[in-house]
């Protein structure tokens, strides 16, 4: 059976890989990851689009990430939360 979905599936997976290095590399420069407003649009952008395409568990990593960061929480949190999306981005990629 043709999934009208799968080209878009696709694509999203690959922009999935050029944010993962984006986000390394925020994780990377920035030490406290609780002032980082620009991983907030790319978090937002990875939990809805994920949603659509059927990645639940990065939608759901992706989601507490921006949520931490929207609320400014505690710099752990925030890096623990980065953490486990990049971890569940990787594993989905493999």
């Amino acid at each position: 059976m043709n999934d009208p979905i799968a080209p878009l599936r696709q694509r999203f997976l690959a922009r999935c890989a050029a944010q993962l290095a984006e986000l390394k590399a925020a994780r990377q420069r920035d030490p406290s990851l609780g002032s980082n407003d620009s991983l907030i649009p790319t978090a937002h952008s990875l939990a809805g689009a994920a949603g659509t395409f059927g990645f639940a568990e990065i939608s759901v990593r992706a989601s507490a990430l921006e949520t931490l960061l929207i609320e400014q929480a505690n710099d752990g949190a925030a890096r623990a939360a980065l953490d486990a999306l990049i971890t569940e981005i990787e594993r989905t990629l493999k």
